[in-house]
Formats: structure tokens, sequence, C-alpha cells
């Protein structure tokens, strides 16, 4: 019988391991944990889904959807924390801000700017939300083998709180000269969430279209291959996950 049940995830002792892997899309989690070994689930509840499988090497990881935003991925990490995890990467996709950010691209995020307001839970906003450094160099290290040069990306992420944005109230111009890389909607409050409570954490992003050119967005008909169904994308999110495994064991063996 399952005890210190959380009330969102309904995860409970001994569901959650050290590594935790985290993405938006719940539809995504068992696919995540089809490509690692043994694969199971562990919960799923009010549209959140939580596995377990083991890298290569026999890392057990758990793989949880947070849904979308920093409201919803602000309850998951919580109830992942009270469980005792200690690393929480988060796998996702961004939009490109930087032209030089293409859709399939993939995004290593050094730090993020925090415009959302759920991070101020832990922290006020004088406070950098900045990846564990030594996650971010081995996700980059392990993506840059996997695509070419060209594709792999790191820098200043925009972490924002509203995705439809009202065009008068527009700040891609700002963050554009500020040299920003890429824009979505959860990093920030992981790391700064990370930082406060002694856990690590970075993230690694897959482009789905640049704020300057295209974009993800409505498609003519179902057969479009845009946006998630772009092929370039979906071998970026294949080869992100590859690295974020390897990454995991180059950890794990570097102890």
């Amino acid at each position: 019988m399952k005890t210190r049940i959380q009330p969102h995830l309904r995860v409970g002792e001994g569901d959650v391991e050290k590594h935790v892997v985290i993405t938006g899309n719940p539809d995504r989690v068992p696919v995540i944990a089809s490509r690692m070994k043994d694969p199971e689930e562990v919960s799923r509840y009010r549209g959140l889904v939580t596995y377990r499988a083991y890298t290569p090497k026999g890392t057990p990881v758990t793989i949880s959807g947070t849904g979308m935003g920093v409201a919803s991925t602000h309850i998951c990490i919580e109830e992942l924390a009270k469980l005792d995890c200690e690393v929480i990467i988060r796998l996702g996709s961004c939009g490109g801000i930087d032209p030089s950010v293409k859709t399939g691209d993939v995004v290593v995020p050094t730090a993020c700017v925090r415009d959302e307001r759920a991070s101020l839970n832990y922290a006020p906003m004088e406070y950098p939300a900045v990846a564990t450094p030594r996650w971010f160099f081995a996700l980059y290290e392990s993506i840059s083998k996997l695509l070419p040069r060209e594709r792999v990306h790191s820098g200043i992420n925009w972490t924002s709180d509203i995705y439809y944005v009202n065009p008068a109230l527009n700040q891609l111009d700002l963050w554009t000269r500020a040299k920003v890389k890429s824009v979505e909607m959860e990093s920030s409050l992981l790391f700064t969430f990370a930082q406060t409570r002694g856990l690590e954490a970075a993230a690694i992003l897959s482009c789905d279209g640049n704020l300057h050119g295209a974009q993800k967005t409505e498609q003519a008909s179902e057969d479009e291959e845009t946006g998630e169904q772009d092929p370039l994308l979906v071998e970026a999110i294949a080869k992100s996950l590859d690295a974020l495994v390897n990454a995991i064991d180059m950890m794990e063996e570097s102890k």
C-alpha cells in the first residue's frame, strides 16, 4: 500500500527516483519512458502522468508530465521534491527568438528571464534563475555529439506565463535586442525552485518555430507537417532525449 500520497500526482513513498525528467505534454511521458528500459506507469490522475524507466546503464529515472506553464509545473515539482528527488531536468519545447534558432534546433539554457510570477513564491525577482552548471555542461556536451553544431545553442531563455501575447504589450523586440535565445513557459520557475531548495536542475529544449519567422500556429489541416508535427522537431526531441539519458549515465559514472 502506498504511503505519503501526493494530492495531484498521486505518487507516494518509493515512487520518485533521484533523477526526474519533467515534460509539459503528458502524452509524451510514455513515449519518453519507452525509449528507456523497463518502462512502467506509476500514476495517472487529473491528466498528470508519471512513469519509471531505466537508462541503458541501469539508472532509475522518474518521468512526469507537468502540463503547460508555471502554475501546474509548480504543483508537480513541489510534490516530486517532497518525495526526495535530487535532480529535475526539463525536456521540452521552445520558440526561437534569436534568428539563428530555427525549427528542429535545440537550446540548452544557461539561465532564464523570470517573466512569470510563480517563482516569486521562492525568491524575489532580483534572484537569478540559473541552471545547475554541471548539468548544463553535461546536456550541452551530450546533444552536441548528436546534432550538427549549427543546430545546438546555449544562452538565456525567456520564461513567460503568457502564450497568446497582447500585441500592445509584446516584449519580443526587447528580448531580441538583449540576445535572448528562446522562449517557453516553465524553466525559470524550475531553476529558481531547485536552487532555493538545494536541488539541481537544467533544461533541454527543442525549437518548434521562431517568433521572427515560421512559428507554431494554426494548421490549415491535420496533414500539415508544421509545429509539433515537423520532422525536424520530431528528430530534435528524440535526440534531446538521447542526450539527456546519456548525460544522466555520464554524471552517475563520474561520481
